[in-house]
């Protein structure tokens, strides 16, 4: 099975936990060669993003508290530790993964076992200034409702950046519940970067969003 075809087929899983979990586990050797294989920038491109808005939104980056969310092998980690963030934690939900992550050394803190479809109710409020979700927000992995668990462990005017895959905005009502949380001043939409650069083959929107006061 080539690279493509593992991606495909995880997107067939219906955000089943125990479904993702053990597919996950069974790929986490391969993994960052697979994706390097399929020409994978997200991280990358989340970093530039980072940098065009933190200066007007976040501390220093060695002051910043940020968080990882579906950080899998650990391929953000690295990225961001090189800008300089000093607190950097990790979670995800699966095993296999997390110890993947674990050897990159960018990780204060790393956690698996995680579904974000649950809420993230083992996190505090208000934790981090920043979270970060690169390649989670796709098909077959977590409804739009996960957003609500990024937000809530991020600081009221923090930041959180994620990127969606061009098949889950036309697979879920992504934008309908950005509508909806923006109605209830929950959120602050500050910025998409609309079919942006993400695999060799597809692109994805990248999403700042700012949790309101």
């Amino acid at each position: 099975m080539d690279s493509q075809e593992i991606v495909d087929r995880s997107h067939s899983l219906d955000g089943r936990p125990e479904l993702l979990s053990a597919f996950y586990g069974d790929w986490a050797e391969t993994y960052e060669n697979d994706a390097s294989n399929m020409g994978y920038e997200g991280p990358l491109r989340m970093a530039d993003f980072y940098l065009s808005l933190a200066p007007r939104m976040l501390p220093a980056p060695e002051e910043t508290t940020a968080l990882d969310a579906g950080c899998g092998t650990g391929l953000v980690g690295p990225v961001f530790k090189k800008l300089g963030i000093g607190h950097l934690d990790g979670l995800d939900l699966n095993h296999e993964m997390v110890a993947q992550a674990a050897g990159t050394g960018a990780y204060r803190l790393l956690t698996s076992g995680t579904d974000l479809n649950l809420g993230l109710p083992e996190c505090a409020p208000a934790t981090y200034d920043l979270t970060l979700s690169c390649g989670v927000f796709t098909t077959g992995h977590v409804a739009p409702h996960a957003l609500d668990a990024l937000l809530r462990v991020t600081r009221p005017n923090g930041l959180v950046l994620l990127t969606t895959s061009a098949n889950y905005l036309s697979v879920t009502d992504f934008h309908g519940f950005l509508r909806s949380r923006e109605a209830q001043r929950r959120l602050t939409v500050i910025e998409c970067l609309a079919d942006h650069h993400y695999l060799t083959d597809e692109r994805a929107h990248y999403w700042a969003i700012s949790p309101t006061a």
